[in-house]
């Protein structure tokens, strides 16, 4: 059902240039006031007109006058104003006041290696905010799926440039396994990965490639098929403590296990290519002072 009222186009900036020929009772006072060009006001004033289909001026040589129409569509300019300027007060508020619902992605690894130590800091500093934490190794998109910050964890940075990264950490796989596993298997070489059973971290792996390189640059490409493999770091971790096979595991993952002598390094000069744990946003542009404060309690000082 089509409605009666009369659907308008009218420029807020026309309602403006009106307001102020009123309440400075004319063009050249206006001018003065505003800066705006005279010929300029008019122009808008006659397009406002125009727009609404009513004389809202009338006008002399010497002198404006605001018709009875002219008047009420003044008042209401008046409204607009104050309901405008109640609106920036509110946008202002919420970039100011360190508030409100926080969604963040994170890949399982990269969650469990911030901690609920840190994650608590924040909360505590900042009593107002809520987080909710969606773990998925999907690379969500934020701007879609309406995350406010994703967390990833990349060998190069993320090259979308709808988008903007601040970087947390960065460190590189090593290869690990159980002490029990290395001493029934005994000296291992770079050849014998292949033939060994592997673990990996990812997705349909049912043939996985494992990048690796020496201290002096050399590269090795181990081709394997992995015992087991799983989109969660820690189940992967998991299965390499308790002797499953060698693991391809981030460093700061596994820092503890190999500390405590849970797990040891396999093939200690073998390293993947450094990789960096970054957080990804929309833009700084309008972002949300729990945001701000989010990004700048976890990124390194001076990273970008």
């Amino acid at each position: 059902m089509k409605s009666d009222r009369l659907e308008l186009n009218v420029d807020l900036e026309d309602l403006k240039s009106f307001a102020m020929v009123v309440l400075h009772g004319g063009f050249s006072a206006a001018e003065r006031a505003t800066g705006e060009a005279r010929g300029k006001l008019s122009k808008r004033v006659v397009k406002l007109e125009r727009e609404l289909g009513t004389r809202l001026l009338e006008r002399s040589t010497r002198s404006v006058r605001v018709t009875d129409v002219g008047l009420e569509v003044y008042r209401q300019c008046e409204i607009i104003a104050d309901s405008l300027a109640a609106t920036r007060v509110i946008a202002d508020r919420a970039r100011e006041d360190v508030a409100g619902l926080l969604r963040i992605s994170s890949p399982p690894g990269v969650a469990r290696y911030l901690g609920a130590e840190r994650l608590s800091a924040f909360l505590d500093q900042y009593p107002q905010v809520r987080v909710e934490m969606h773990i998925t190794s999907r690379r969500v998109d934020i701007i879609k799926e309406g995350y406010d910050i994703a967390l990833r964890a990349d060998v190069e940075k993320d090259t979308d440039l709808s988008l903007t990264m601040r970087q947390f950490g960065r460190g590189q796989r090593i290869l690990v396994a159980s002490p029990g596993f290395l001493s029934e298997i005994g000296p291992i070489e770079v050849q014998m990965l292949p033939s060994l059973p592997t673990l990996t971290v990812g997705e349909h792996a049912e043939q996985h490639r494992w990048d690796m390189i020496e201290e002096d640059g050399t590269m090795h490409r181990v081709v394997h098929r992995p015992r087991m493999y799983s989109n969660d770091s820690h189940i992967v971790r998991e299965a390499a403590v308790n002797g499953m096979g060698i693991a391809l595991l981030h460093e700061l993952t596994c820092r503890e296990d190999l500390t405590h002598g849970r797990l040891e390094r396999v093939l200690s000069q073998l390293h993947t290519t450094e990789g960096l744990l970054h957080m990804v946003f929309a833009t700084r542009r309008g972002m949300s002072a729990a945001q701000r404060a989010f990004i700048d309690h976890y990124a390194e000082p001076g990273a970008i």
